[in-house]
């Protein structure tokens, strides 16, 4: 799980990093567009030499898998608006039961019935984590954008692990985030000139925060790519897991840096976390 613990570090990172993003009035958009830049930039410097050639297979999903992670991002961005950010975060988190019963099927993995039971405590105290029971002025008819940023995210979950798991093993593993990341870059600068935001690529802090989070931004992918790869546990395990991580890591982040306070509700999430994570443990142990 040692894998599974950076990965969560990461995911936290990135959340803690757009906090300071709305401190520091970063523009999202473009500091999104410099992110996948530098992220495509690390997968090529790191990528094996004389193995991009191998990769044929893999251009296709992971060109879709790539245009789904910028429309994720997008999606999120007007949810939050238009929504409310408590609809969209448990949206998000709630993705969890699509990527755990497709990878369920898919793969035919078998869980032990305690890991189903903090599965299922892990979903409840994710939801009761995040959700902050306000809304935004949001009405009736407002779950559209919550539910597709739901099935995006799912479906580039599930995509991530299916083609993993079938079209990149060994060495080629290693080039799935390249790609990945190389064509959100293309569909980000594309958006970023549609929208006519390329104009806070001048400022500096526009590239100090996309750069830093480009970075996190790959080291989680490979991460997630090598606790996959490494078959110790499911990727039903795996992804609940790595959630629970991130949210404990970005809540207490949120307590110490950012004096946040957390209501009842939000404190009963974190406890139904820690539960469900002891007895996810106590059943890959």
């Amino acid at each position: 799980m040692g894998l599974v613990t950076l990965a969560a570090l990461c995911v936290a990172a990135f959340a803690i990093l757009f906090r300071y993003f709305e401190r520091y009035r970063v523009a999202l958009l473009p500091a999104i567009a410099v992110n996948y830049t530098v992220a495509f930039a690390c997968g090529l410097i790191a990528a094996p030499t004389g193995r991009l050639n191998d990769a044929n297979d893999l251009l296709l999903p992971a060109s879709l898998i790539g245009i789904l992670f910028v429309l994720i991002f997008t999606l999120a961005g007007l949810s939050a608006q238009r929504a409310g950010a408590a609809r969209t975060t448990i949206a998000g988190r709630m993705s969890l039961v699509l990527t755990i019963t497709g990878t369920l099927l898919l793969f035919h993995e078998r869980i032990e019935p305690i890991t189903v039971v903090g599965i299922a405590l892990a979903l409840i105290g994710l939801v009761l984590t995040t959700a902050t029971g306000q809304n935004n002025g949001a009405g009736q008819g407002q779950w559209l954008l919550p539910m597709l940023l739901f099935l995006c995210s799912g479906a580039a979950d599930i995509g991530f692990t299916y083609t993993q798991r079938t079209l990149a093993q060994g060495e080629v593993a290693a080039i799935l985030p390249t790609l990945c990341f190389g064509a959100s870059t293309v569909v980000s600068v594309l958006l970023l000139l549609v929208r006519r935001e390329h104009g806070a690529l001048r400022q500096t802090r526009t590239w100090i925060g996309g750069v830093v989070l480009g970075m996190v931004n790959y080291a989680s992918l490979v991460l997630l790519v090598h606790a996959l790869n490494a078959g110790t546990h499911p990727a039903a395990v795996i992804f609940p897991v790595m959630n629970i991580l991130a949210i404990l890591i970005a809540t207490a982040a949120g307590i110490i840096l950012f004096k946040e306070r957390l209501s009842a509700r939000q404190w009963s999430g974190i406890l139904l976390c820690l539960a469900s994570l002891s007895l996810i443990m106590s059943a890959t142990t």
